[in-house]
């Protein structure tokens, strides 16, 4: 038995493994995509991904697949609050460790987790056994599958719904200690092109006044606009939103405070002077925002990711 407390430990372990079966079962996973690529060069590689509280990205799932890797099976367990929250890495024919790291890049960093290697080919074959147990369960689901396609969409949805809601909790800090939390993923993004006309303003204070105590004036609030049918718009109501042009100037964190929607367009208000709990000073990314500001628009991304904010500092 040995215990497993820094990355080079595992990172050399990796590098030993060749023609071998490699099974991962972690809770949530983020930002591992190039140790998957890797081990699957010269191995079997089987990584069954948990949905509790939908903490892993769907950008890391879409990165997968879109990878391509042929020796790779993904699976993902569909079953949310009771889908697996295993940390466990098994490697043939004997080689089980288990402990306390997802399969996260902080996880596997092994900067604040632990693993124990225990070299045994009986306990290697009961998790072996109990990994076909899981794979047997109805929504865990192959990523080739029929179904995995509508599951994942259902997912993406609950996957912002969970990633606004922790960002709406946070407390402002600094970007370095939103990065050291890999809950923290991702965050609604959004991006204008243009400047709205008067004729929408008027609009809008028509279709709030007297619903809003706060709204006493077309001063009351900051106006955006959104045209997408009632049931498409991939913000939610009391959701924290990065919010700048399409050149990434004017970043800025807003609180869509109240949603309206009439005619197709979707009117977003942020209330003036309501506390905004932004997660960290948004100026620490704001040069870098204006970099990749053309690619998020041409990508028509309403969620900044995690991998994008590390873009943006230059990681």
């Amino acid at each position: 038995m040995k215990i497993f407390d820094n990355f080079s430990d595992l990172e050399q372990l990796f590098d030993s493994v060749n023609n071998s079966k490699i099974t991962i079962v972690s809770a949530f996973a983020s930002g591992t995509e190039s140790i998957i690529i890797n081990l699957a060069t010269t191995n079997k590689v089987e990584l069954i991904i948990g949905t509790i509280n939908s903490f892993s990205s769907p950008k890391y799932i879409e990165n997968l697949i879109e990878s391509k890797t042929e020796n790779l099976s993904l699976y993902m367990d569909f079953r949310y609050g009771m889908s697996t929250h295993w940390k466990l890495y098994l490697i043939e024919p004997n080689i089980v460790l288990i402990g306390s790291a997802n399969f996260t890049s902080l996880g596997v960093s092994l900067k604040r987790d632990t693993l124990v290697r225990i070299d045994s080919e009986e306990l290697y074959l009961e998790y072996i056994s109990k990994v076909e147990n899981l794979k047997s369960e109805p929504l865990v689901l192959n990523s080739e599958s029929k179904e995995f396609n509508q599951k994942f969409n259902l997912y993406r949805q609950s996957f912002i719904e969970s990633q606004s809601a922790n960002q709406a909790g946070n407390i402002k800090s600094n970007l370095q200690t939103w990065l050291a939390d890999d809950h923290n993923q991702a965050i609604p993004l959004f991006i204008w092109d243009s400047d709205i006309e008067p004729e929408t303003y008027e609009q809008a204070f028509i279709l709030i006044e007297g619903k809003e105590p706060e709204v006493e004036s077309k001063e009351s609030y900051r106006l955006s606009t959104y045209k997408c049918k009632a049931n498409e718009l991939p913000y939610l109501e009391g959701s924290l939103v990065i919010t700048m042009n399409e050149k990434g100037s004017y970043a800025n964190f807003e609180r869509f405070d109240r949603i309206l929607y009439k005619d197709g367009i979707h009117y977003l208000y942020s209330f003036k002077g309501k506390r905004k709990n932004a997660p960290f000073d948004i100026t620490e990314i704001a040069s870098g925002l204006k970099l990749i500001a053309n690619e998020l628009y041409e990508n028509d991304q309403t969620v900044l990711y995690r991998e994008n904010i590390e873009k943006a500092l230059g990681k």
